[in-house]
């Protein structure tokens, strides 16, 4: 069975991708680690991680793929929404802001019944 891939999941999965590498670039580069305890950086490392691994499922179409990634967008989600409020500087508040939009994104495209219907 041939499946074609929606566009709703060709954007997640891009989407997911991205935002896992950033944060294993942000556990990687001191600049922002310096200024993060070491429990956010090491689970940012984690969490990117397993982005990744469940951005190439859903570039597969993978059912596991879709509860990943929700799981893993509202773990980031919740984890960035202290530093809408918290955040020492610019930077980390811009991408806090990123971060949480682009989680919620993932979402709404995973659900969409365009999305469903490829993994069924």
């Amino acid at each position: 069975m041939n499946i074609q891939r929606p566009p709703t999941v060709t954007v997640a999965a891009i989407l997911l991708a991205l935002l896992s590498a950033f944060g294993l670039i942000t556990a990687l580069i001191p600049a922002f680690s310096d200024k993060l305890p070491a429990l956010v950086v090491y689970g940012s490392a984690v969490l990117g991680l397993v982005g990744l691994l469940a951005a190439y499922g859903l570039w597969t179409l993978k059912r596991w793929a879709v509860w990943i990634a929700i799981i893993l967008s509202v773990l980031n989600i919740l984890s960035a929404a202290p530093g809408l409020a918290f955040a020492p500087t610019s930077v980390l508040l811009v991408s806090a802001i990123v971060g949480i939009v682009g989680c919620a994104l993932i979402i709404v495209l995973v659900v969409l019944p365009v999305s469903r219907r490829a993994y069924a």
